[in-house]
């Protein structure tokens, strides 16, 4: 923590203006308490870490802390100084003794109270939902800010994520993540998020000064990058195709195995339906061919004999999330968004031509599926499908 209460009772708190010999005097003169607990704390002046206090000995305070990345307390300080700037009063470090939360700033514009957590740390998901949680509870308006230390870019609008991204994302109402550097003062976001494999993730990005956003709540829907993914979304299909992972999933083994016995298919050939790119699809951590796989099999099969309508294929994803066919990224996924993720995946089809009505809300595969048998023969219809 960076805030203790001195002898004299009042609050001393960590900043950049305040030099190491300064503290080295402040620490000789006088004792240091927690402001939650009272015990007494020790400020620590140490080279590896940031000067933070902690309780001299092990405690179940709810302050009790390690110290913080210089980064983090970089990114927390330049947050402060935004919000000076724009004429707000935020608070560092702010302890909430109701849900026994401190978040990293606190901040009121309008009638809203915010809540940042600026985040440089891979926690995971349940963290991130317990924190938002007790932050709500509280009557506070949450916002996650990412570390872009987190930010791994693989190529212009390709990315790839880990616990951390999926938890705030999961989060985000709009489904969209927010990064900040402390050391350019820039934002960046992370827009129209396409899930390719679990961590292999399409997303437009725009990069931003804090200059630009004259209130907070500017910050949660700013312009976004116009740049089409498709392009990239190809890339990805065709590096599929050309390099097929060569370490795969249960069920990745399992999809492989069904395209080759039942539909003459090799894996780097696998029908350009099985990489329809769909936002509402970031539910799955399994890759894109392997749930969209199971849903192609399963129409396939019923041509002819049976329609296929949204309800019987939400009965089919269940299934095969139940047999472990088909993983869930987070295991609070709701029925409206599994029935919003098919539907979406159905119009493509439709949109297609893989799919055609035969009656109200019944559906039928249009023609026999040609087995893709050459890597020019898949690039092409990649390029028809995706045009």
């Amino acid at each position: 923590m960076n805030a203790a209460i001195m002898d004299n009772g009042k609050l001393i708190r960590i900043t950049h203006h305040l030099t190491k010999s300064r503290l080295e005097h402040i620490r000789s003169t006088c004792k240091f308490y927690c402001p939650e607990c009272r015990q007494e704390v020790q400020l620590k002046l140490g080279e590896h870490r940031i000067y933070h206090f902690a309780h001299k000995q092990q405690t179940a305070c709810p302050l009790a802390a390690t110290g913080e990345t210089a980064y983090h307390q970089s990114g927390k300080t330049a947050l402060e100084g935004w919000l000076k700037r724009l004429g707000h009063e935020p608070m560092l470090e702010k302890y909430v003794s109701k849900v026994q939360q401190r978040p990293d700033v606190t901040v009121v514009e309008g009638d809203v109270d915010y809540a940042i957590e600026f985040q440089c740390a891979n926690i995971s998901q349940q963290e991130v939902r317990k924190r938002t949680r007790g932050l709500r509870a509280a009557g506070l308006f949450p916002i996650w800010i990412i570390g872009a230390n987190r930010l791994t870019r693989i190529s212009t609008q390709l990315f790839s994520f880990s616990a951390i991204h999926w938890g705030v994302l999961r989060q985000s109402h709009k489904r969209r993540l927010i990064f900040y550097c402390p050391f350019q003062q820039m934002f960046i976001h992370l827009d129209h998020l396409l899930a390719f494999q679990s961590t292999k993730i399409c997303a437009t990005m725009t990069v931003r000064p804090s200059s630009a956003y004259h209130q907070l709540s500017a910050l949660l829907d700013p312009p976004l990058s116009k740049r089409p993914l498709n392009k990239q979304w190809v890339r990805c299909v065709q590096q599929f195709r050309q390099r097929p992972p060569r370490i795969l999933s249960n069920e990745s083994r399992r999809l492989r195995h069904i395209f080759y016995e039942h539909h003459r298919t090799a894996f780097p050939f696998l029908p350009t339906e099985l990489f329809i790119p769909l936002t509402e699809a970031y539910i799955f951590s399994s890759p894109v061919y392997v749930w969209q796989g199971c849903l192609y099999h399963w129409m396939v099969k019923r041509k002819g004999r049976a329609p296929v309508t949204i309800q019987l294929l939400i009965k089919e994803i269940y299934r095969c999330v139940q047999a472990k066919e088909v993983k869930l990224r987070f295991a609070n996924v709701t029925t409206k968004e599994v029935k919003d993720v098919i539907t979406a995946y159905m119009k493509a089809l439709i949109s297609k031509g893989f799919l055609h009505m035969t009656k109200e809300g019944n559906y039928q595969v249009t023609s026999n599926q040609v087995p893709i048998r050459t890597i020019n023969e898949a690039f092409k219809r990649d390029a028809f499908l995706f045009h």
